[in-house]
């Protein structure tokens, strides 16, 4: 299956893709989380990230995070649903990328070598799709990983 770097089920994927939309409307960005696991396959690790959530947001046209109130309501959200594989957050008008302030975030709280960063743009489409890139930190800075979009079976 590790055609890809990482997958991440259509249903994370919408609901993000709605968050972002809605905060977009008032100009800002907005981010959650992605859980799933980490998986080998023929020595290759992939990542499957199967669920979205997120919690209350202080966000602005060019910052976003946690409010202090909304890390209670996570922890709920998580339980059981796998462990944290990555963050996704929007750039609404800017393109999809890692600010300097993004590479800090994810070199502080994102640093296993299997996290990675969604970024997606809700203003741009590729073809018929938001703008979406994953992203992981590597020596020189940041690189693009592959990643599919993949429907949930039965």
């Amino acid at each position: 299956m590790a055609q890809y770097d990482v997958y991440i089920e259509e249903a994370a994927v919408r609901k993000a893709e709605r968050q972002f939309r809605e905060a977009a409307k008032s100009g800002k960005e907005a981010m959650g989380l992605l859980l799933g696991n980490v998986f080998k396959n023929k020595g290759a690790e992939f990542v499957f990230a199967k669920e979205y959530v997120t919690a209350p947001n202080d966000s602005t046209a060019v910052s976003v995070r946690f409010t202090r109130q909304a890390f209670a309501e996570l922890s709920e959200n998580i339980r059981g649903k796998g462990v944290i594989v990555a963050w996704a957050h929007s750039h609404p008008g800017y393109g999809c990328f890692l600010s300097s302030t993004d590479m800090a975030t994810q070199h502080k709280y994102f640093s296993e070598r299997f996290h990675f960063a969604l970024v997606m743009d809700p203003t741009r489409r590729e073809g018929s799709a938001m703008l979406k890139r994953a992203f992981r930190l590597n020596a020189e800075g940041y690189e693009e990983v592959s990643f599919a979009v993949v429907r949930k079976r039965g």
